[in-house]
């Protein structure tokens, strides 16, 4: 019998947890020609959301390409890579080389084939370094291998670390100066990093100032989270209790990633035991098993950050608070104010911290699970 919770990669198809709404929103926003903000926290399922609208598109004929920035590891990978997707995408045909080589004089472009032995355009730069006109002329291409009667959509996920390519805001001016008048492409910028995005496209400073319909993608109702694992459970002939899938939610502080983890490991404890019912013990056994998976990621990820944001990672993960006066100080271990609201403001900025309508939390649920315990 199939699992049928998937984590861990891109969710589609009957897995994905559907937001109906918000997905057709992001569709009529790219076929009306415009970009598209698309951020949030992570783990709450922005790339698989925009999958499955790239899918759409591309079932109804549409092209679609998608850059990941986390992957690249500099301004030449970034110029190479873009070029690849575009010509992967809108330039497959024959000639295409020649066509290609009129747009992008300043580089050397080639014909290669990938791992998979398919055609692959591949560039190279007179000095060995890229430079601002490179990105200028690969920016340009989707615009003009397009021709009158083609669209294409690019997404950039984690868009925020263009900021790390050594051009700084010069990358953002360039970028925003290219695709403002372009007339047959549409992009999606995607990213976890909340507050830097927000500023990017919100600060009147900025070069993508409105440039973009931004969707800030959060959790979604917890009744319709509950609703999905009952589904998904009785998909497999499996029946899950409502009142026990809302436990199942809260568990996971209804974090999307967490749900699909939460139902597979305790798909997994139903199955391994033969049964046609989740029981309680299903899902303490799944949830253990969950958190053993992760533990050594959270692990990870608690000591990439200095010592004064390990503690108050800590303490905000053992007891959640609006204000942090020199009471709460002291209880946990935390310096001066000033020390607290730098370590507080560095955290907001990567996402590792949350800040409600009443207090301060750490943004992943089995994070803040694994601080309080250990």
């Amino acid at each position: 019998m199939k699992n049928p919770f998937v984590y861990g990669k891109r969710v589609s198809g009957q897995a994905f947890f559907d937001r109906a709404k918000v997905k057709s929103d992001i569709r009529n926003v790219l076929d009306g020609g415009s970009n598209v903000l698309l951020y949030g926290p992570r783990r709450y399922g922005k790339s698989s959301l925009i999958g499955e609208v790239l899918s759409e598109i591309r079932a109804g004929g549409g092209c679609c390409a998608e850059l990941n920035m986390m992957e690249v590891a500099s301004l030449e990978d970034f110029v190479a890579r873009f070029a690849r997707i575009v010509y992967r995408e809108l330039a497959p045909v024959s000639g295409a080389l020649n066509l290609i080589a009129g747009f992008l004089k300043r580089m050397s472009p080639s014909i290669g084939l990938d791992e998979e032995g398919k055609p692959e355009l591949r560039v190279s730069f007179s000095s060995g370094r890229a430079t601002v006109d490179n990105l200028r002329e690969v920016l340009m291409l989707p615009e003009r291998l397009c021709g009158e009667k083609r669209r294409i959509v690019i997404a950039i996920d984690e868009f925020q670390e263009v900021s790390e390519l050594g051009l700084g805001a010069q990358f953002e001016r360039i970028m925003r100066s290219v695709i403002e008048k372009q007339s047959h492409v549409s992009y999606v910028f995607l990213g976890s990093k909340t507050h830097m995005l927000e500023r990017m496209f919100s600060s009147k400073s900025r070069p993508f100032y409105n440039s973009a319909q931004k969707f800030l993608l959060l959790r979604p109702p917890e009744d319709e989270s509950a609703a999905f694992l009952v589904e998904r459970f009785s998909s497999s002939s499996i029946k899950l209790d409502p009142c026990l899938a809302e436990k199942m939610v809260r568990l996971v502080d209804n974090v999307p990633y967490y749900l699909q983890a939460l139902g597979s490991w305790t798909f997994n404890a139903v199955r391994g035991r033969d049964a046609d019912e989740v029981s309680d013990s299903d899902v303490a056994d799944g949830f253990d098993s969950m958190y053993s998976a992760e533990r050594i990621l959270l692990e990870d990820a608690f000591r990439s950050h200095p010592e004064s944001q390990r503690l108050l990672m800590r303490a905000i993960a053992i007891e959640p608070t609006g204000k942090f006066d020199e009471s709460y100080r002291e209880r946990h271990g935390l310096k001066s104010t000033s020390t607290v609201n730098t370590a507080l403001r560095r955290l907001i900025a990567d996402s590792t911290i949350e800040k409600t309508a009443v207090d301060y939390r750490l943004g992943d649920p089995l994070l803040a699970y694994y601080l309080a315990e250990c």
